[in-house]
């Protein structure tokens, strides 16, 4: 959602957010990431956003631990 407004999405473009919502998430099936889509979809973008920064920070912990645990294994 570049140029138009997100309340000028197409049912295509509110069908693609939903389904962005939805996937890999625990708490939006498709049908309620829809109706999320359909009446707020700045939330929808915003939990989008927000699931992307925390998978980042995850794989930021992940390789850190994986250096530490090569950094204890050439103490060891």
């Amino acid at each position: 959602m570049t140029t138009r407004s997100l309340s000028d999405m197409n049912e295509q473009e509110q069908r693609d957010l939903a389904r962005r919502l939805a996937d890999d998430s625990e708490v939006f099936d498709f049908e309620t990431a829809l109706e999320v889509a359909r009446h707020i979809p700045a939330e929808a973008e915003k939990r989008i956003r927000e699931r992307e920064e925390w998978a980042d920070i995850f794989a930021e912990l992940a390789d850190a631990r994986a250096k530490f645990r090569a950094a204890a294994r050439e103490i060891a």
